[in-house]
């Protein structure tokens, strides 16, 4: 089990003074280990860049810079890309299809119906079947915005 840096109020009034100073060594060693772990670098020290490389003057350029740290991005994105199989791919496009043919249909059903609406309304003989269609519409949706309101 990994030991937490902090410890209860109790625990740590428990603890004589010898093993509170002993921790704190303890705790000094292993932040001088990481900082020792990790090279110094030297003041005025400098790689020598090569002069039309990624890593020269085109990388001095900060435009240059920020598209090619793009496509490097973009790289490394694409490598953790989980790509579907052969099959979920067909079976996914077929449901593509099947809802954008349903809907199709279901759009298509709806201009046909509000198209023969308007012309029955611009008919002199039938005014009346556009405005009972109009109520009957109108009562549907006032209704069933009653009835699902506290669902809504």
């Amino acid at each position: 089990m990994a030991r937490t840096r902090f410890r209860s109020i109790a625990e740590q009034k428990s603890d004589p003074p010898a093993a509170i100073a002993e921790r704190r060594r303890q705790n000094e060693r292993a932040e001088e280990a990481v900082e020792s772990a990790q090279p110094a670098r030297k003041p005025g020290v400098r790689k020598p860049e090569r002069s039309l490389s990624a890593g020269g003057l085109l990388s001095r350029i900060p435009v240059v810079r920020s598209v090619v740290a793009y496509f490097q991005d973009v790289a490394s994105e694409m490598q953790k890309v989980t790509w579907p199989s052969r099959e979920e791919t067909s079976r996914l496009t077929s449901v593509v299809l099947g809802v954008t043919a349903a809907f199709a249909v279901g759009l298509g059903l709806l201009d046909a119906f509000y198209s023969w609406w308007f012309r029955q309304a611009f008919h002199a003989d039938s005014e009346w079947i556009f405005l009972v269609v109009a109520a009957a519409v109108a009562v549907l949706v006032s209704g069933g915005y009653f009835a699902l309101r506290r669902h809504i």
